[in-house]
C-alpha cells in the first residue's frame, strides 16, 4: 500500500530524490559489537534543476548519507525515494529495493563520482568512459565521439585515451573519473568531492559541467571541499553535525 509520504513524493513531479529521517549505524564486530552512530534523522528532498551541497565538518557523515542514497549503504533508519518513470511505482524505494532494482536505477537514472577511480585492468580510457552509453544501447561509434570530447574538455591529453589509466596521476584519473560518471546525463547525480584532486583551472570546468547538468535538470546531491565550488554549483546548502551533537538544516 502506497503511504502518504510516498504518494506526496510521486505526485510532486518536480522532485526526484526523497531522503526522510536517515539514520547509519556502523557496528564493529571485530571491537566487541561497539556500535557508531554515523547518521541520525537527516531528511531532503532534491527536484529537477537542484544542487544540494553537503557541509559539516568531518565526521559529519557527508559520505556516508552518499551511499546510502547510492544504495552502497544501507540506512539503518529512515527511508530514500528515487523517481523512476519506467517503475510501475514512478519510483524505487533504495531502503528495501531488491538488488536488481538498484542495478537497473544505477545504470538508468542515478549516477555517482566518488573521489577515486576504480581503475579496470586493461580497459582504455575512451572505452571506460564510453561504456555508460554503450551499456545503454548507443551505438559505440557515437559513445566514443561523447567520450572524446568530454575527455578533451577535461584536458585529459588525447595520447592518454587509449591507454589503461592506472598508471595516470591522481588528477588524470580523477578527470577521467568524472567524465565516466556524467557522461550517460543521469537524471539523479551524486559527487563525493570530485575535485578534490584537481588544481584550479580544472575545478572550474568541472564545476561549469555540474551546472550544466543542473541547468539541464538534473537532481544533484554534492559534497565539495572548496567554497568557490560549492558557490557557483549549489542552489541549497544541507549541513551536517555529528550526530547527537546538532539536528541538520536545510537553508
Amino acid at each position: 500500500m502506497t503511504t502518504s509520504i510516498e504518494t506526496s513524493f510521486v505526485d510532486n513531479h518536480a522532485l526526484m530524490l526523497r531522503a526522510l529521517n536517515i539514520g547509519k549505524t556502523f557496528t564493529l564486530h571485530g571491537q566487541g559489537g561497539v556500535q557508531i552512530e554515523a547518521l541520525a534523522g537527516v531528511s531532503l528532498d532534491v527536484g529537477r534543476g537542484e544542487c544540494v551541497v553537503l557541509v559539516g565538518p568531518s565526521g559529519a557523515g557527508k559520505s556516508t548519507l552518499l551511499r546510502c542514497l547510492y544504495g552502497n549503504y544501507l540506512a539503518s533508519a529512515g527511508t530514500i525515494a528515487i523517481r523512476d518513470e519506467a517503475h510501475e511505482a514512478k519510483h524505487v524505494q533504495i531502503t528495501g529495493a531488491e538488488p536488481r532494482d538498484v542495478l537497473y536505477l544505477r545504470r538508468s537514472v542515478v549516477g555517482y563520482v566518488s573521489q577515486f577511480l576504480r581503475v579496470i585492468p586493461r580497459v582504455s580510457t575512451l572505452d571506460l568512459v564510453a561504456e555508460p552509453l554503450v551499456s545503454r544501447g548507443v551505438d559505440e561509434n557515437e559513445a566514443h565521439q561523447r567520450a572524446a570530447a568530454l575527455l578533451a574538455r577535461l584536458n585529459v591529453p588525447e595520447r592518454l585515451w587509449p591507454l589503461a589509466p592506472a598508471t595516470f596521476s591522481g588528477g588524470e584519473q580523477q578527470r577521467v573519473n568524472i567524465a565516466r560518471g556524467l557522461i550517460a546525463e543521469h537524471p539523479v547525480l551524486l559527487l563525493d568531492e570530485p575535485t578534490a584532486s584537481l588544481d584550479a583551472e580544472n575545478r572550474d570546468i568541472v564545476a561549469d559541467l555540474i551546472v550544466e547538468a543542473r541547468e539541464r535538470g538534473a537532481a544533484i546531491v554534492g559534497i565539495f571541499h572548496d567554497e568557490d565550488t560549492r558557490a557557483k554549483v549549489a542552489t541549497q546548502r544541507l549541513e551536517l553535525r555529528p550526530p547527537l551533537r546538532h539536528a541538520p538544516a536545510l537553508h
